[in-house]
C-alpha cells in the first residue's frame, strides 16, 4: 500500500492519535496504523477506526477536557 499524500511505502506501526472534540483533547496512544515511511502520515483501517470511535464515546462520557489512555487496554 502506498500513501495518498506522497506515494512512498506504508508501513504497520503504532501512532499517538490525537482527538479535539467539542473542548475535549484525548489522545489514545499505541493505535495500530499504517505510517507512511517519508512523510510519517498515518492511515487507520475501518475496524480500528471503529473501535477508536467507541473508545473516544466513553472517554467523553467522563467530562474530562484531557484524557491520555492507552488503545490496548481500551480496545480489549
Amino acid at each position: 500500500m502506498n500513501c495518498i499524500l506522497c506515494k512512498a511505502n506504508l508501513v504497520q506501526g503504532k501512532v499517538n492519535h490525537i482527538v479535539d472534540l467539542d473542548g475535549h483533547i484525548i489522545i489514545i496512544k499505541g493505535v495500530p496504523a499504517n505510517v507512511c515511511k517519508q512523510c510519517g502520515e498515518y492511515f487507520i483501517e475501518n475496524d480500528i477506526a471503529l473501535k477508536l470511535e467507541k473508545i473516544i464515546e466513553e472517554v467523553i462520557k467522563n467530562k474530562a477536557e484531557i484524557f491520555v489512555v492507552n488503545y490496548s487496554e481500551m480496545a480489549a
